[in-house]
């Protein structure tokens, strides 16, 4: 029964599928129908296209050809009519070439150069032998001459040098004056502006830079100008008075305000100062998380230097005319960025500043050649001065080196390379005044306060601190001031470094550090050559004791004043025993002084060697030398006081203890010496040798260093 079951289901399936197989013929059949039928239609489309492409192809090729012909036509039209231009571009623009341009339109006139040069172009590549080639050549060098004129006369139009008064204002309230605020700009207004960039632009893309020695010789003239009537101005009696005006107020003075020179001047370079300041602590800050101090830098420095005075007049005016051409030079390159094409900037600007920047480099070299003459005076004031200088030109040269390229950097660092050598040169010299003063010779004058010697300078007769220990003291006192500075300078010079070095390796060393360190090198180099001058000076006096108490006057001098000024606190950074080994030099300087009274008190001390009284009587021979030993005592003791009552002591705790020591050494002997022989009848006139009793000696001792007694 499964086996016919599936007899059945296959016959089944059999016949669906002969079904389907009959279907898909008949399909097959018709689709056979409808690609003949189709294939037809193609063919005939076929052969009508290509009887379409017969038919209109001549006509295309007939058609492009007519457009070609017309295009070659317009561009033989065009090419004609732009040959023809050529030729009449002289005749065309002849009037306005000769008219010149005028201020305000400038474009017609540059608009027909520009015909001149497409002429002149045209006939140098395709008629070279033209007239018409000559004529638009000289045309066209005619306009460009007169556009260069045009470009002088309006440059000039514009060019009035600053007023003292304008530009001494525009440094004064240097933080609060814009661009738009300087003169400079406004002298040039925006129309003149643009119209000289136009023509600046259009001259140099057609390669003709006498503009570039126009405007450098031009602006160059209107710095100098503003700074020679600056430096007229400062030849004025009213230099250094003139009211500071406001920004807004301009030309009106401010009501209250009136400050010399020497404070603004300060003030200006406080804000340098303190600007320099905060740059550097936000560098080392990021950089190392180091704090800096504000006087390691300028800042205190300034504050509390009153700059200026008489004698330096000169260096303070030559700072603010530093300051002037800076400030115009600033300026120049503001007006120089509106007008000139930036590819000549430099070549401009080096054109423009070139003679002011050796005007004041020339300046440098003069005040620094009279500073050195006044050095050579021995006017030290003059290089405190140089210092000061040198210190403010330290702070305005970022401000140069923003706005020159290197070859003005270069110039304007003379100007701080004279200051340093200038600077360095004081420093040499005034070691070397004080070692030379130790120079000297026999005696050749006296007078009431001095005593002179050939080949020297003069030592006070009282044995008083002498003018050179003084004047030493002085200088390097000023010196403190200016340490960051003279650090600077020093630290150049391979006999300090060394000794810096060595310094450095014991103990690490701030920058601030350094520069005291190198300072307090040169005041010890200063110091021992002023130790070694007084000690050859004392030798000039006759006496023992004014020899030692002229050295002990100027070696307590020198401690004090060291003690006085914190200087011994640098020095001590270079020789930590400094104060120690003063004293012990004042201890025995007054140990040499106590031993010039070796030769009186020899008469009366030690008694081993006297006669022995026997019941208040000695022998004849022995009274002659007890007569011989009072006598020879007062003799010396008269002279002593004679002399030392003349001498001067300035210092009350010094002279008071010199007094002090001489009644402990001196008075005990005497009186044993007293006591044991005023009683002997040694002589028939005992008054004649007992003259002094010890109260009398105390009193007589008391009154050294006072010639009033």
């Amino acid at each position: 029964m499964s086996t016919l079951e599936n007899t059945l289901q296959i016959e089944i399936k059999l016949e669906k599928e002969k079904t389907n197989q009959a279907l898909l013929k008949d399909h097959v059949e018709k689709y056979s129908e409808l690609t003949q039928s189709m294939s037809k239609i193609l063919n005939s489309f076929e052969q009508r296209l290509g009887k379409l492409e017969h038919t209109i192809l001549p006509v295309y090729n007939i058609t492009k050809n007519l457009q070609k012909q017309q295009q070659n036509l317009d561009s033989t039209l065009q090419c004609m009519e732009q040959v023809l231009s050529h030729y009449d571009a002289s005749q065309d623009v002849c009037n306005l070439i000769h008219q010149g341009p005028s201020e305000g339109n400038i474009g017609s006139f540059l608009d027909g150069l520009n015909k001149l040069k497409k002429a002149k172009d045209y006939f140098l590549n395709n008629n070279p032998q033209s007239v018409e080639l000559e004529n638009v050549t000289s045309l066209f060098n005619n306009g460009c001459e007169t556009l260069n004129n045009h470009f002088k006369s309006l440059l000039k139009k514009h060019n009035a040098p600053l007023k003292p008064v304008d530009l001494l204002d525009m440094i004064y309230i240097e933080e609060d004056s814009s661009n738009e605020d300087c003169p400079s700009i406004k002298q040039v207004p925006p129309s003149a502006r643009e119209e000289l960039n136009v023509m600046a632009q259009w001259l140099d893309n057609n390669l003709r830079r006498e503009y570039v020695q126009i405007f450098g010789d031009e602006r160059s003239e209107v710095i100098m100008r503003s700074l020679q009537n600056l430096k007229d101005h400062q030849k004025s009696g009213s230099w250094g008075n003139e009211p500071l005006r406001t920004r807004h107020g301009y030309g009106r003075a401010e009501a209250g305000i009136k400050k010399t020179t020497s404070a603004r001047l300060q003030q200006i370079f406080e804000r340098k100062a303190n600007k320099m300041f905060m740059k550097a602590s936000q560098t080392l800050g990021q950089s190392a998380g180091l704090a800096m101090r504000k006087n390691s830098s300028f800042g205190d420095i300034l504050a509390a230097e009153e700059y200026g005075n008489d004698n330096d007049q000169e260096l303070e005016k030559y700072l603010v005319l530093l300051l002037g051409l800076q400030k115009l030079l600033v300026w120049e390159r503001q007006l120089l960025n509106d007008i000139v094409p930036p590819s000549r900037h430099n070549e401009v600007f080096s054109r423009l500043s070139q003679p002011s920047i050796e005007m004041v480099v020339k300046d440098a070299e003069q005040i620094t050649s009279k500073v050195m003459r006044s050095i050579g005076r021995k006017e030290w004031s003059a290089a405190l001065g140089i210092f000061s200088a040198l210190k403010h030109v330290q702070i305005l040269q970022p401000d140069i080196d923003r706005i020159c390229d290197s070859t003005q950097k270069q110039q304007l660092s003379g100007v701080l390379n004279r200051l340093q050598q200038t600077a360095s040169k004081a420093l040499e010299q005034f070691i070397e005044s004080v070692r030379n003063d130790a120079g000297g010779g026999g005696m050749v004058s006296m007078t009431s306060s001095t005593i002179s010697y050939g080949g020297g300078s003069s030592v006070p007769r009282d044995a008083t601190v002498y003018e050179l220990t003084s004047n030493t003291i002085w200088f390097l006192e000023q010196l403190q001031e200016h340490c960051d500075t003279i650090g600077g300078l020093l630290q150049t010079e391979a006999i300090y470094t060394n000794d810096l070095d060595r310094i450095a390796s014991q103990k690490a060393l701030t920058m601030e550090q350094k520069n005291k360190a190198l300072l307090g090198i040169y005041v010890r180099k200063v110091l021992a050559e002023l130790n070694y001058t007084i000690a050859t000076k004392s030798e000039q006096y006759s006496d023992t004791a004014t020899k030692q108490l002229f050295k002990l006057n100027n070696t307590h001098y020198i401690l004090k004043s060291l003690q006085r000024s914190s200087l011994i606190e640098i020095v001590a950074l270079t020789e930590h025993d400094c104060e120690r080994r003063y004293q012990k030099m004042i201890q025995d300087l007054k140990k040499a002084y106590l031993g010039s009274w070796s030769k009186m008190l020899s008469f009366i001390h030690p008694l081993d060697d006297m006669p022995r009284p026997i019941n208040g009587k000695v022998k004849d021979k022995e009274r002659a030398t007890i007569k011989d030993r009072f006598f020879n005592f007062n003799k010396e003791l008269d002279e002593a006081v004679k002399i030392q009552r003349a001498i001067s002591v300035p210092d009350v705790l010094l002279r008071e203890g010199i007094k002090r020591d001489n009644t402990e050494h001196i008075v005990p002997k005497y009186n044993a010496f007293f006591e044991g022989y005023s009683d002997v009848q040694f002589s028939k006139n005992i008054d004649k040798y007992v003259k002094y009793r010890p109260s009398d000696v105390t009193t007589m001792l008391n009154s050294f260093f006072d010639d009033t007694v």
